[in-house]
């Protein structure tokens, strides 16, 4: 099956490969959930690849408003008017005579310009200008059955609800149907896109989150955690985390493209460990990436130089990249493709994620949802063989099981390991122990961990008093 690109930017991953050739997709949506952009970028973009872009208005939004609002937008070209991209406006024979009609008229439109897209902007305003549901029917077989035989592929827009959907005759008639809307979450309004129906194709089904900018809609496809087992070979090889003692404790490193997690108390060294993982790897000549959800790049590498890190010749030769969300912002969704863009695009070997608690807020409050994006985002990295280590922020370790947001973590990390703050005698100590390592023995010993500003973090001797000293 033939396709055409949306020019939208990751839509076409969400629908397998863009539209079907010759299809008439309808793209609904209430107000302002961002249609007509998505059609008239898709529009652009067929044009500047060459193709021709017949772009059909009527009621909803005439002419001279719908070309004077897009113009704020990159993807606008001004001299693609009149020649690669033709504006109609049928708005005037809709209201002196009726739908059917307008119909007849985009059918020879369709046979004089012999366009590659056709957008109909908005086709719900043809629907109820129809004096007669069956001639209207007729006039949709006209209409879909000249797209084809051009070829030509169709985008109607329409303001259609779900009530609208499940009765008006177009759902029926189209081959695909792609749903806007807006959902507000707090402070904050999210917007989404469905699938919810594309013939003779496969497509990813549920909520994918996108954005709107200068640019137009930007689409950030939700990751689908693989149903069977997924296609790698794990290896035998090992990561040394360059901390000294911690390699010992994990007898020899870590397995290449495994997940690490740490997870402890508020500032007894979650970050700083991290931060010595990276650029222990780095100096070594493994790229990695650290996703932070608290401290910005400066503030980050402002501690990375305090631990005699040279930063800025690891950054300049492309080793080590910092990526900075608000944790305000954050939104697993975005997050997921930011990450996925980011280490293909430096091909990091190390990955670190702090922390793991601060991405749930972009969860939306649904644990299921927030696991499900984990797990995928997890078998994504370990199928490229990058070593990832997450934070996470707990409180009870012992006498309960270790659990993010009530979903247990042996699901998704194979090695966890933990710090916590101790009293011996008065004195506050760090304390660090292995809980397991899937593949592999490990210390069972807890050991004080020793954190030096200068020379960074270290496992110091086993302590004594066994569990005793812990919370």
């Amino acid at each position: 099956m033939e396709r055409i690109p949306t020019y939208v930017p990751n839509l076409d991953e969400v629908l397998c490969g863009g539209i079907p050739e010759s299809s008439v997709v309808l793209v609904t949506g209430v107000p302002g959930s961002g249609k007509t952009i998505l059609a008239q970028q898709a529009a652009f973009g067929v044009a500047a690849a060459g193709g021709k872009s017949l772009i059909v208005s009527t009621l909803s939004e005439p002419l001279a408003r719908m070309v004077r609002f897009m113009q704020g937008f990159t993807f606008f070209d001004t001299d693609a008017i009149g020649t690669s991209v033709i504006y109609e406006d049928v708005g005037t024979r809709l209201l002196q005579e009726n739908g059917e009609k307008a119909l007849e008229h985009v059918v020879n439109l369709l046979q004089e310009h012999s366009p590659t897209l056709l957008v109909i902007d908005s086709f719900k305003a043809i629907q109820e200008m129809s004096l007669d549901k069956e001639q209207l029917r007729r006039s949709l077989y006209t209409l879909m059955g000249t797209v084809a035989a051009y070829p030509c592929t169709a985008i109607l827009v329409g303001e259609y609800t779900d009530d609208d959907l499940a009765s008006a005759i177009i759902t029926s008639m189209v081959d695909g149907i792609i749903a806007l809307y807006n959902q507000r979450v707090g402070l904050y309004d999210r917007r989404y896109l469905r699938v919810a129906k594309l013939r003779g194709s496969a497509y990813i089904p549920g909520e994918h989150a996108f954005r709107i900018t200068q640019e137009g809609i930007t689409v950030f496809p939700r990751i689908v955690p693989p149903q069977t087992a997924t296609m790698y070979t794990p290896t035998r090889e090992r990561v040394n985390t360059g901390i000294p003692g911690l390699d010992d404790m994990l007898h020899g490193g870590l397995f290449r493209g495994s997940i690490t997690l740490i997870a402890g108390d508020p500032g007894v060294g979650k970050t700083v460990t991290a931060m010595h993982f990276l650029l222990n790897g780095a100096q070594e000549g493994e790229r990695g990436v650290y996703f932070s959800f608290q401290e910005d790049p400066y503030q980050w590498a402002q501690i990375a130089r305090n631990f005699g890190f040279d930063i800025d010749d690891l950054q300049r030769r492309g080793l080590v990249d910092v990526v900075y969300t608000s944790p305000v912002e954050i939104d697993v969704e975005q997050f997921a493709w930011l990450m996925r863009e980011t280490v293909t695009r430096t091909g990091a070997r190390r990955v670190v994620i702090d922390s793991m608690r601060d991405l749930e807020a972009g969860a939306r409050g649904e644990p299921e949802r927030f696991f499900n994006y984990s797990y995928g985002l997890m078998q994504w990295l370990k199928e490229r063989g990058v070593t990832t280590l997450i934070t996470s922020e707990i409180g009870q370790i012992f006498g309960m099981d270790l659990v993010l947001s009530g979903v247990g973590l042996s699901h998704i990390a194979d090695v966890l390991v933990v710090l916590r703050y101790t009293v011996d005698e008065s004195r506050i100590r760090r304390a660090i122990a292995v809980l397991a390592q899937r593949g592999s023995p490990h210390s069972n010993q807890i050991h004080e961990y020793l954190i030096s500003e200068t020379e960074g973090p270290r496992v110091g001797a086993p302590l004594a008093g066994g569990f005793a000293l812990w919370p």
